[in-house]
């Protein structure tokens, strides 16, 4: 049996909608073609109304003409997305590539989520233009969408190389409390064998940054769960005194070197030996892939 609906459709359990191929017997053609109408009888079209039919939920406007698109509920004045076939939609990507949640209307923090992680590789893409000149090597950059701090949100890595990811461009993490990305690390493109690179501890919980210089100079940053920051655990660095002669400083503190290469070896532990891998060529279609994700019920949450 098939009744209109009004109000906020509270309550109504109706499956994701599909392509429809043809309708119930109620619907017909407007007389120009171009629109599904209603018909409570052969001269009485539905208006302005809401209609479930068949567990799908439709709209017709003052016309009786069934909409698709995005549709505002005079009752409680929210956008609902209805699909190409006319049926409310849920848990897709509308036309206009907004995100479309479990009730029929827009995720906005979603969508501002998805719009920060595009904004900041098409910025980091414009800063490698600009540095680019006639006699520099076109390296290629890669980008990773991972949960870093494990707060559930997935974080964003840019990299650059020849051929493989070499050295980080980038490491944005989401603040949800702010709801935007954090900046946490940022380089120019590396020269001079200069190398940066994200490593997982031996419990694959928390992450750290190494950074590290030609000259053996190393310092490591740790990012621990549900921070956006980089905290700087360990600094090795060797220095010429005015005689010539090497001296090895730990966290600002002088050691002899024996000290320093033990102290060295012991962090690279704590670091551990697992690059963040995962990494894939920053191109339109893999930035679709990893972005634009359908939401299972955890993340919808998440995003509500």
């Amino acid at each position: 049996m098939k009744r209109q609906l009004t109000g906020i459709l509270c309550g109504l359990l109706i499956a994701a909608a599909g392509t429809v191929t043809s309708y119930a017997d109620d619907w017909t053609l407007s007389d120009n073609g171009k629109y599904w109408m209603y018909m409570y009888s052969p001269d009485d079209p539905a208006k302005d109304e809401w209609i479930e039919d068949e567990d799908k939920v439709y709209y017709v406007d003052s016309k009786g003409y069934m909409k698709t698109g995005w549709v505002t509920n005079k009752e409680d004045g929210k956008k609902y997305y209805m699909g190409p076939d006319g049926a409310m939609a849920f848990n897709t990507f509308a036309k206009d590539g907004r995100y479309v949640g479990p009730d029929g209307t827009g995720m906005e923090e979603y969508d501002k989520y998805r719009k920060a992680i595009r904004s900041e590789l098409k910025s980091t893409s414009k800063k490698k233009s600009k540095k680019k000149d006639a006699s520099a090597t076109q390296t290629q950059q890669f980008f990773l969408v991972t949960d870093l701090n494990r707060d559930g949100y997935r974080d964003l890595v840019v990299m650059c190389g020849e051929q493989e990811p070499e050295s980080l461009l980038k490491v944005a993490i989401w603040d949800a409390e702010d709801k935007k990305l954090q900046l946490a690390a940022e380089f120019d493109t590396p020269d001079q064998g200069m190398k940066s690179t994200l490593y997982l501890d031996p419990e694959g919980e928390e992450v750290w940054l190494e950074m590290t210089e030609p000259s053996g100079d190393m310092n490591l940053f740790q990012l621990r769960k549900g921070t956006t920051l980089f905290d700087n655990v360990w600094s090795f660095t060797m220095k010429m005194d005015q005689d010539g002669y090497p001296r090895y400083y730990m966290n600002e503190d002088e050691e002899d070197r024996e000290t320093w290469e033990l102290f060295m070896s012991r962090a690279r532990q704590e670091r551990g030996n697992t690059p963040v891998s995962g990494y894939l060529p920053v191109t339109d279609e893999n930035i679709q892939v990893q972005v634009d994700l359908i939401l299972d019920e955890e993340e919808i949450k998440m995003w509500q």
